[in-house]
């Protein structure tokens, strides 16, 4: 699944980061866990070898990085967007699942080929939610 040196690469991180980026792993890795158990297939993204998403900043962005606002999930350690290859694991996916796992994704429509996974509510509440 997704460790948490291939969250952070090797970007500066507080503690608090490191906290958050522990507990949004361990939902995410259960979460892709039980896609696996229920038939779906993981691939890894071939440019990170792993199972986020992107070239550099699918997992942790530091402060400085050009991507996404100042207090963004990314930023805070609580998301991380997964490379989803034909969008199984999206497809796969419901709003009673990420009610299990207590996660939050933005809408399929506008994440092709990868899911961004977040601990962190919309302001909507609504698990699946348009940014």
């Amino acid at each position: 699944m997704i460790q948490l040196s291939e969250y952070f690469l090797d970007h500066n991180h507080t503690e608090e980061h490191r906290k958050n980026a522990e507990e949004l792993l361990r939902r995410v890795n259960a979460l892709l866990a039980a896609f696996v158990a229920d038939g779906g297939a993981l691939n890894k993204n071939p440019n990170t070898k792993t199972y986020i998403s992107g070239q550099t900043f699918g997992g942790f962005r530091p402060a400085d990085c050009p991507i996404g606002a100042p207090k963004s999930a990314h930023k805070l350690g609580m998301a991380v967007d997964v490379y989803d290859k034909g969008n199984q694991l999206d497809s796969w996916l419901t709003d009673l699942v990420l009610l299990k796992f207590d996660l939050y994704r933005e809408s399929p429509h506008d994440t092709v080929g990868w899911l961004h996974l977040t601990t962190k509510s919309p302001k909507s509440g609504r698990r699946t939610f348009k940014p």
